[in-house]
C-alpha cells in the first residue's frame, strides 16, 4: 500500500509540475557540474516569467 501511495504521489507531482525543480537539479548536476544551480525561488520565477511573457502563443 505504501508503494502504491508513493507512486501515486510521484505521478501527481509530475502532472502538476511540482517535480520541475527536482528535474532541473538532476539535469544541472549531469550537464553543468561546474556551475551553481539557481535557487528554487529563482527557478520558479523564471518559469512564471516564461509562461506569462509568451501568452500570445508564439512559443
Amino acid at each position: 500500500m505504501k508503494q502504491f501511495l508513493s507512486a501515486g504521489l510521484s505521478l501527481l507531482r509530475g502532472v502538476t509540475g511540482d517535480d520541475a525543480y527536482d528535474k532541473y537539479l538532476a539535469h544541472h548536476k549531469l550537464n553543468h557540474p561546474d556551475q551553481e544551480p539557481v535557487s528554487p525561488s529563482e527557478f520558479f520565477k523564471a518559469q512564471l516569467d516564461q509562461k506569462f511573457n509568451c501568452v500570445s502563443g508564439c512559443c
